[in-house]
């Protein structure tokens, strides 16, 4: 028979666990929460738009894995995500995502520079056709900034370009 450290081991893992809520509850701090890996911390409320105590939580769900829904008195909804969630419950998660959407920001900055460059386009020139300002393309290029889809839809658009022209491919120095 096994014992329980032995029986945790052999149990297979699930998969995306670190972004599970299996438990979410009101507290007098804010809202605490689970994770499916382990890792549990509390929101506080002066950090959730909307709730601003507990008295003003009617309620509060799960509607699926990734996900809180807190429905306040007069029938509002907030929802909290996973990603927003694990930097309450893990401290070592927002270094962790910093460093990786850093590492990604530039070859894209990279690439948004290198293109225009070769058909001899301006920065300004780019802004003008994407229809974005002058300041977020630069931020974009200098890996200062992590455009939204649509964004990166409009520098494609404007550049005549396909959007995975800007994603992949090796990165540009």
């Amino acid at each position: 028979m096994w014992n329980r450290v032995e029986s945790d081991r052999r149990r297979p893992r699930v998969k995306h666990a670190e972004r599970m809520m299996p438990h979410a509850a009101v507290t007098r701090e804010g809202i605490e929460l689970t994770f499916a890996d382990g890792c549990k911390g509390v929101i506080p409320f002066s950090r959730i738009r909307d709730v601003g105590n507990p008295q003003d939580v009617a309620g509060i769900e799960l509607p699926n894995p990734y996900q809180v829904s807190i429905r306040g008195l007069k029938g509002e909804v907030v929802e909290l995500t996973w990603d927003f969630v694990r930097h309450y419950c893990d401290s070592a998660y927002r270094p962790r995502v910093e460093a990786v959407a850093a590492a990604g920001e530039q070859p894209l900055g990279n690439r948004v520079r290198a293109i225009p460059e070769a058909a001899e386009m301006t920065q300004s020139e780019l802004a003008t056709v994407a229809g974005i300002g002058r300041v977020t393309e630069v931020r974009i290029e200098n890996g200062e900034q992590s455009p939204r889809y649509e964004t990166l839809v409009a520098i494609a658009r404007g550049l005549k370009r396909p959007v995975a022209d800007l994603l992949e491919g090796e990165p540009v120095d």
